[in-house]
């Protein structure tokens, strides 16, 4: 049991740090060595702060889920399926909607990007000029010196929390239905987001240059294929439950 709780908190970890990594690269000039001690300590602080309220936030929705869930089974003269099955089942339909979700707008970002290619010369200029240029994945940012000097040395608690929130709203928008599905336990999600913060903010402030290869790699695995893996095991949980359900 002990090292079945181990095995979750560390596969939860994982997750949290290879999902979170690529997109706080942001974090580089909020953490810069010219910056004050202080400002660099407030800035890592609400980056850790703003994943843990979010994966609570997770947390309150699940367990809301499950709360309707029991009442409504126990309420109820109707004969319900196991909890388990139930809430598998919806934890398995999240993430496959999620999954389907985030395929169908990856695939919509590389026609627009092969549209972008499509165009002339003279029409990217005209391009450039009427239209504000977006980065094509949340997150990256310019670290040229110019764009280090825009930082103040004051904190800035308000761009610190709303880049971390938009950038893990993809990876957050699935815990809840981890949750349900058992695979991670309110616990494990939470002290492995705490660890996970903490890696991802050691690797992005101190070792980026020799990890860079590592998270060029980590950016190129699609996040619909993770959320799909999830699914996909929650799915044959929930078979597995149904046929054993059906034994009885």
């Amino acid at each position: 049991m002990v090292a079945l709780s181990l095995a979750k908190l560390v596969g939860a970890t994982a997750m949290v740090t290879l999902t979170t990594i690529d997109d706080a690269i942001w974090l580089v000039p909020y953490t810069a060595q010219y910056l004050p001690l202080s400002t660099r300590v407030i800035h890592g602080f609400l980056f850790i702060l703003t994943l843990e309220l979010l994966v609570c936030g997770c947390v309150a929705v699940s367990s809301l889920f499950q709360w309707v869930v029991d009442t409504k089974a126990i309420s109820s003269d109707v004969h319900w399926p196991d909890e388990n099955i139930i809430l598998g089942s919806i934890g398995a339909g999240i993430c496959w909607i999620i999954a389907i979700f985030l395929f169908v707008r990856k695939c919509l970002k590389r026609r627009r990007r092969a549209r972008e290619k499509d165009l002339t010369m003279s029409e990217r200029e005209l391009h450039r000029a009427t239209t504000q240029q977006v980065s094509n994945k949340y997150g990256s940012i310019h670290t040229d010196d110019e764009d280090e000097n825009e930082i103040s040395s004051t904190p800035s608690p308000l761009a610190v929390v709303s880049f971390t929130a938009l950038g893990a709203l993809d990876e957050v928008s699935y815990f809840p239905s981890l949750l349900l599905g058992g695979i991670f336990t309110p616990f494990d999600l939470c002290l492995g987001t705490l660890f996970a913060a903490i890696i991802v903010l050691i690797v992005v402030t101190v070792f980026l240059s020799q990890f860079k290869p590592v998270l060029d790699f980590l950016d190129r695995i699609p996040l619909y294929g993770i959320v799909a893996v999830f699914a996909t095991v929650l799915t044959c949980d929930v078979l597995f439950d149904t046929m054993m359900n059906d034994k009885r």
